[in-house]
């Protein structure tokens, strides 16, 4: 299994399951959860006043484990994790947490203190493209402190800086609903991955003078680094050691105050270039292609009882 303290995701590889998501998904959906994911409709009109850079740090703070660390962290649990492409997850089912799946447990202490309650009351988890009981108009502060509660008192994450609410409350307003005829699932790809990494590097343009933003871009990068090394778990040494010092090379980056940015392009220019491509190249020989997947999990996830 991969390594639960490692944020970007990249140990070698041991006696349990090849993808942390198998960790919280439902017995029967290994394949489902892992093959395909809800198509994405954003909601243009309700990003009014957001930048791209804005709303791209919220994407990649969105999925990424880092924003609310403690035990949520160390597990791999981000806000994608129970939200699909910002909406629900009907496969999720976590040991202690859910109750049915696509339930959990919000008032848990396995989280953090604030908000148990000695009781296991399951919830639910709602399709954040559906309305609900936070407004999310424009310039309406509920929101924002709607989120940076549920990071700070319910995950026990650090504090988010104004400059990560305002990119995740930004984000969050544009999830929205596809029609019925564009609403069928698509499928996970490397592409998913790349594209989060380069919103992270337009995100960085709104993170000059933030450095709890800055550090949390770096992680979700390196998270982003993780999930791909995941799939090329299966007879791509190369491939993944280059994985691994990439996301080394983030990590010293993040921890230089004066000189992050341009390492952080001049980082992106040189994945771009040279890692990216052999990894697409390979991508049809990785747990990518479902017909790879399917045969792997087999051999590593239990059948329904």
């Amino acid at each position: 299994m991969l390594a639960l303290a490692v944020p970007a995701g990249l140990a070698a590889a041991g006696d349990g399951p090849f993808a942390r998501v198998l960790l919280w998904t439902a017995p029967g959906a290994e394949f489902t959860e892992l093959a395909e994911q809800p198509r994405q409709c954003p909601r243009s009109n309700l990003a009014a006043g957001a930048s791209a850079e804005a709303l791209a740090a919220g994407e990649a703070l969105f999925n990424s484990p880092a924003l609310l660390g403690g035990q949520a962290s160390k597990a791999g649990l981000s806000c994608a994790a129970c939200h699909r492409g910002g909406r629900d997850n009907p496969h999720f089912l976590m040991p202690q947490l859910s109750g049915a799946p696509g339930t959990a447990d919000v008032t848990n202490s396995f989280f953090g203190p604030q908000r148990a309650n000695a009781r296991f009351d399951p919830v639910v988890i709602p399709d954040l493209a559906m309305p609900g009981k936070i407004s999310r108009a424009p310039g309406n502060p509920e929101l924002a402190r709607f989120v940076r509660n549920l990071v700070v008192e319910e995950f026990s994450g650090a504090e988010p800086s104004p400059a990560m609410l305002d990119a995740l409350t930004a984000y969050v307003r544009t999830i929205g609903a596809c029609p019925a005829e564009g609403g069928k699932a698509q499928p996970r790809r490397l592409a998913d991955q790349l594209r989060l990494i380069d919103q992270v590097l337009v995100g960085a343009r709104a993170a000059s003078s933030d450095a709890a933003l800055r550090r949390q871009l770096i992680a979700a990068a390196r998270h982003q680094l993780g999930l791909i090394d995941e799939r090329y778990a299966l007879r791509h040494a190369a491939l993944r050691r280059d994985l691994l010092a990439a996301s080394r090379d983030l990590a010293r980056i993040g921890e230089d105050d004066a000189r992050w940015h341009p390492a952080l392009q001049k980082w992106h220019a040189h994945f771009a270039s040279r890692l990216a491509p052999r990894l697409r190249q390979q991508e049809a020989a990785s747990f990518y292609d479902p017909a790879r997947l399917r045969r792997a999990l087999g051999h590593v996830v239990s059948p329904p009882q």
